[in-house]
């Protein structure tokens, strides 16, 4: 029986010979095991493919024969664009050889390039791999296995656009070719090493690519295909095989040796273990999942190489874009007083336990309609001020403070004189300061103020002014004032909350915020009109309380106050109350705290380099962009608790935002510096 080459061969000066009556056999482009490959040119078509003819005697058996049309058509079938694609088939008359028509390649093979340049960068490598991977896998769907996987069945060449393009040659012939049954043991040494290493034979694939149950005499499977995609990726990457030497060393290394482990990252030479494991079900399922295994430790290994060299340099842009952020926020809002913080600072009241008023504390209000009863002036009411307030003090009031700004002509009445010569300690007077003018204290005689000295005197007063935000709602107080010479004057509700008390001192200064967890709403103040009656029938009421008196007019836009009451809604109040409120507040030992915004800011400018280095270094930034919002949302919560339990009101806006800003600086600035490297697949 003649070999391939010798039925094929065309004489020199003779004329192309014709197979099959379709093919003109112009040129021979290869040989090896499996056959000859030539150059042919349909007759009809006047077109070129590549030929390959298959070996001669293969095919003398009629069961052979019939499956070699089954595995032909099979072939014929698939289209994948990394398989070369089978065009037609038969059988040479002449010869009797099988042959199949393909398209024909221009270019080299993966043998060629790996023998020029030796072991392939991760960023060739990789393409080239899943292109591969994605024709195993296509041609497993379709139940055809390659079973003779090597770099010298892989061609390399270009499309249409002059991208980089693989195509898997051969796929299925080793099965076609090679009806027989394996010889599960070869013996004989190779002359030439290279030559049967590498050449198909008995055990229907190539020594050093061949998986070590098809050298067992197993049926090749799909796990088979993949173990030699893993010898050929190990190639690739390092330049030559796990196993080298003589044939039965390298059949014998197969069965029984570990690969070695090559100069590579240790979670790349992982992957590149995984496909050569000795027992197929160890293996992975498909050869796509076997190089995205592969892809992910090598990015992650690229990854952190390219972190390593870049983390100083960006570590230092980071830290200078918080810093620069932090500069811009401290500018933009030196006092931290965002109105979106204080609309904060009302929804962490609201979602707060609410706290019960102090119940030493008694409303005593002037309403309109007491007004309207007496139909007196509060100018000509001195006499009964004085003598009402003498008679709580008898009832046994531990003090009372008057948040009423009082005419000069109750300097005249000896009744609240008297009220002033014997309870100077246990009373407060309201003062109220405007344009630099002081207005309440002519009440006081002159022999009154010389009976007390000026001091004791001076002391009787404390300030009603208060403090609106922008919102015109009042969320804090003051615990002092004051004057153009710097002397400080105690505010009225700190001078009230004395006498139930000692006043604390803040370190952060006189304002304080106002507990509106207190219900200012909740007090049930004792209308003027139905003092007498309390007095008389109700002495206990008073005893031991602290009893504020002042007016309740919600038609006069002097008494008209807005306190928070729920998120984005206020709640109008009368003076008195809100005075209540900061009484209440004092006396409970200022239990509403701003934290200091200098050591939360840096704590927040730390985190935002943090975000920024993210950002800088991530691949994906997208992430780090969709963490900062709940980042945000866990600090916001983590205040409302903070809050709850502590009392504490740490700054919510400003460490937002100097994240925010330093994230968006970090982002501008990702886009001029050169990018994270990335390993591209090739074109389907």
């Amino acid at each position: 029986m003649t070999s391939p080459s010798e039925t094929s061969a065309t004489p020199a000066g003779a004329a192309p010979r014709l197979l099959g009556g379709r093919y003109r056999l112009e040129e021979r482009l290869g040989e090896g095991t499996l056959g000859v490959v030539w150059r042919a040119r349909h007759v009809a078509l006047h077109r070129d493919f590549a030929l390959k003819q298959l070996r001669t005697g293969a095919l003398e058996d009629p069961a052979a024969r019939a499956r070699f049309h089954r595995e032909a058509e099979a072939l014929g079938r698939m289209r994948h664009p990394h398989i070369v694609e089978v065009t037609d088939f038969g059988i040479d008359p002449e010869s009797g050889s099988p042959y199949l028509v393909m398209e024909l390649l221009p270019g080299r093979t993966l043998a060629d390039l790996l023998r020029e340049t030796g072991p392939l960068p991760p960023e060739r490598a990789l393409p080239l791999l899943e292109a591969l991977a994605g024709a195993i896998d296509a041609a497993h769907e379709q139940g055809i296995l390659h079973r003779d996987l090597k770099p010298s069945n892989i061609a390399l060449t270009t499309d249409a656009e002059g991208e980089p393009l693989l195509k898997v040659l051969d796929f299925g012939l080793a099965a076609v070719s090679e009806p027989r049954t394996p010889d599960p043991a070869p013996q004989e040494e190779e002359t030439a090493a290279g030559e049967s290493l590498t050449s198909t034979g008995m055990l229907l694939g190539t020594p050093l690519y061949a998986a070590p149950e098809v050298i067992r005499g197993a049926a090749a499977s799909r796990a088979s295909d993949v173990y030699s995609l893993g010898v050929i990726a190990y190639e690739m990457l390092t330049g030559r095989p796990p196993f080298q030497g003589t044939t039965s060393k390298v059949l014998s290394a197969h069965l029984h040796a570990a690969p070695p482990s090559p100069a590579l990252p240790g979670i790349v030479c992982e992957a590149l273990h995984e496909p050569l494991d000795k027992e197929p079900e160890h293996r992975p399922a498909t050869a796509a999942a076997f190089v995205r295994r592969l892809r992910h430790a090598i990015e992650r290994s690229e990854a952190v190489r390219w972190r390593r060299a870049e983390l100083p340099r960006r570590a230092a842009m980071a830290t200078g874009v918080a810093a620069a952020s932090l500069a811009a926020v401290l500018l933009l809002f030196p006092s931290g007083d965002l109105p979106i913080e204080r609309r904060l600072d009302d929804l962490r009241m609201e979602l707060a336990f609410a706290r019960e008023h102090d119940p030493r504390i008694l409303l005593v209000t002037m309403d309109q309609s007491s007004q309207r009863e007496r139909s007196v002036p509060l100018g000509a009411r001195a006499d009964e001020v004085g003598k009402s307030l003498s008679a709580i003090f008898a009832a046994g009031a531990r003090g009372v403070a008057v948040d009423l700004v009082l005419p000069p002509q109750w300097s005249d009445s000896q009744d609240f004189q008297n009220l002033l010569l014997h309870h100077p300690d246990d009373l407060t007077l309201a003062a109220s300061s405007g344009d630099g003018n002081v207005d309440g204290s002519e009440c006081v005689a002159d022999l009154t103020e010389a009976a007390l000295g000026h001091d004791r005197t001076a002391a009787l007063f404390g300030f009603v002014n208060l403090d609106e935000d922008a919102d015109r709602v009042t969320r804090t107080g003051r615990l002092a004032f004051h004057d153009i010479h710097g002397v400080e004057h105690p505010s009225w509700a700190a001078r009230a909350a004395s006498m139930l008390g000692p006043v604390p001192r803040p370190l952060a200064g006189p304002v304080f915020r106002i507990d509106h967890r207190v219900n200012g709403h909740l007090y049930k103040p004792l209308l003027w009109r139905d003092l007498p009656a309390a007095l008389t029938h109700q002495p206990e009421l008073f005893r031991s309380r602290l009893v504020l008196v002042g007016g309740d007019f919600p038609n006069s836009g002097d008494d008209n106050h807005y306190v928070p009451v729920s998120l984005g809604e206020t709640g109008r109040v009368s003076g008195l109350t809100l005075q209540a409120l900061q009484v209440d507040t004092i006396a409970a030992g200022l239990p509403v705290r701003e934290a200091p915004h200098a050591p939360v800011l840096l704590l927040a400018a730390l985190a935002a380099a943090c975000v920024a280095l993210s950002a800088l270094l991530g691949r994906r930034p997208s992430r780090t962009v969709a963490i900062v919002p709940g980042l945000a949302a866990l600090y916001t919560a983590a205040s409302l608790s903070v809050f709850r339990q502590t009392g504490l009101l740490l700054p919510i806006t400003a460490p937002c935002l100097v994240v925010a800003l330093c994230l968006t600086a970090a982002l501008l600035l990702r886009r001029r510096l050169p990018p994270i490297p990335i390993i591209r697949s090739l074109p389907a």
